[in-house]
C-alpha cells in the first residue's frame, strides 16, 4: 500500500475490529511506508505501551511449527498459560489448525496481514471472544518473516479469567491485503510476485 494512499489504508482498517488491533495496524502501515514490511528492530515498542501486554511474535520453526517467540502479559492471561516458546496453535482440532497454519503460512509469504477471530472456551462453559492480528516483520538477524501482532478480547478488557481453557474455536481467518512497491529484495527473496496490472484509460462518456 503506497504511503499516499491513505483511502486504501483506511478500508484495510475497518476489517480489523479491535481498536487495539487498529493501533497496531496503522503503526506497522506508518513504519513500513511502501516497503513489503518493515523490519523488527525498526518496532519502537516505547510508541506501543497502551498495547504493549497484548503484543505477541509468530515465528515458524525449521519443524514447521508455528510458536509464540514472544507472548505479552494479557496474552498469556487469556490463553491461561505462560505460552512463549510454546505452539501456536495449541487448541485447535486438526482442521482448525490446518486453516491457521495456512494463513500465517501466506501472511508471511505473501508479506501481508493476517486477522484470526477465535473464541477461548473454558471449563466453566465460559467463552471469550477474541481477535489475532500478524503483521509481518523480517528478523534483522535471522532474515526470517515473523508475525507481530497482537491478541485482543472482546468485551471488558482486563477481566480474571481463572478458569483453565479446554479449546480454542476459529471463527474466521483471512488475509488483509495491501499493495507495495514492486521488485523489493525482500518481496523477491520470499518467492513473492506482485501482481503485474494495467491500466487502460478510457471509460464511458
Amino acid at each position: 500500500m503506497q504511503v499516499e494512499d491513505r483511502n486504501a489504508i483506511d478500508k484495510a482498517a475497518t476489517q480489523i475490529l479491535h481498536p487495539g488491533s487498529r493501533i497496531l495496524f496503522r503503526y506497522w502501515e506508518a513504519l513500513r511506508a511502501e516497503r513489503p514490511c518493515p523490519r523488527r528492530d525498526e518496532i519502537e515498542l516505547s510508541r506501543l505501551t497502551a498495547v504493549l501486554p497484548h503484543v505477541s511474535i509468530i515465528e515458524r520453526s525449521e519443524g514447521e511449527v508455528w510458536y509464540f517467540r514472544h507472548a505479552g502479559t494479557q496474552v498469556c492471561a487469556l490463553l491461561q498459560a505462560p505460552v512463549t516458546g510454546q505452539n501456536a496453535l495449541e487448541g485447535f482440532d486438526r482442521f482448525e489448525s490446518d486453516v491457521v497454519s495456512n494463513t500465517f503460512k501466506l501472511a508471511v509469504t505473501r508479506l501481508q496481514p493476517c486477522l484470526v477471530r477465535l473464541r477461548l472456551m473454558a471449563q466453566a462453559e465460559t467463552v471469550t471472544a477474541v481477535e489475532l492480528l500478524g503483521l509481518p516483520v523480517q528478523n534483522q538477524i535471522s532474515g526470517r518473516v515473523q508475525l507481530f501482532g497482537g491478541l485482543f478480547e472482546f468485551g471488558s478488557e482486563g477481566a480474571d479469567h481463572h478458569a483453565p481453557l479446554v479449546r480454542r474455536e476459529l471463527v474466521s481467518a483471512r488475509i488483509i491485503w495491501t499493495e507495495h512497491h514492486a521488485g523489493d529484495r525482500l518481496m523477491d527473496s520470499v518467492g513473492h510476485s506482485a501482481p503485474r496490472l494495467r491500466v487502460i484509460q478510457g471509460g464511458l462518456s
